[in-house]
């Protein structure tokens, strides 16, 4: 009897060994991804602040994000009644783990699937700016400057056919050679 019940303590030890080492990994785990999604909020934010047509789109992110993280947190403390309870719920324990990895997969899937949207949307902007701005200078700004040439020069001939005073040769050659 006493053979039995040292096999069963071993057995619940090895499995609360066992269990505790899968909670912290799983915990572990949960800090990086949380960490990891502090730092797409920080991206995303950047982002809001230097492109206006990305606003709505990272605003939907933000959402995203803030709902992921009430997940992450309702995990952990999930994980938390789970390891009090460990000795009855051993086998629990293993299908928790599964579905929360595969949770945590989705929403990372899900998060870059949302950065790469935005970094297209970003690249589309930068180039729908360059080609507004080409055709302002070539549509607008090229016809002006040939305008202002054109009306400089007739100004220009205006001035010399209404100017009548010429200067005699012999004074205008004079000036020149005080110049020189």
């Amino acid at each position: 009897m006493e053979k039995y019940i040292i096999y069963l303590s071993v057995v619940v030890t090895i499995l609360l060994v066992l269990q505790t080492a899968v909670v912290v990994v799983l915990g572990i785990s949960v800090v990086a991804l949380v960490r990891r999604v502090g730092e797409l909020q920080h991206r995303a934010e950047y982002m809001l602040g230097n492109a206006e047509p990305v606003l709505k789109i990272a605003q939907g992110l933000m959402t995203e994000l803030r709902a992921a993280s009430g997940y992450i947190s309702q995990g952990v403390q999930h994980l938390t009644a789970i390891s009090e309870m460990a000795k009855d719920e051993a086998a629990d324990i293993k299908n928790l783990l599964g579905d929360s990895t595969a949770l945590a997969r989705r929403e990372i899937e899900r998060t870059r699937a949302h950065v790469d949207k935005m970094q297209d949307v970003v690249t589309t902007t930068t180039d729908k700016f360059q080609r507004t701005t080409e055709l302002v200078q070539d549509s607008v700004l090229q016809p002006a400057r040939e305008f202002a040439y054109i009306m400089a020069g007739i100004r220009r001939g205006l001035e010399v056919l209404l100017a009548g005073n010429r200067v005699p040769v012999n004074r205008a050659y004079q000036d020149e050679e005080l110049f020189i």
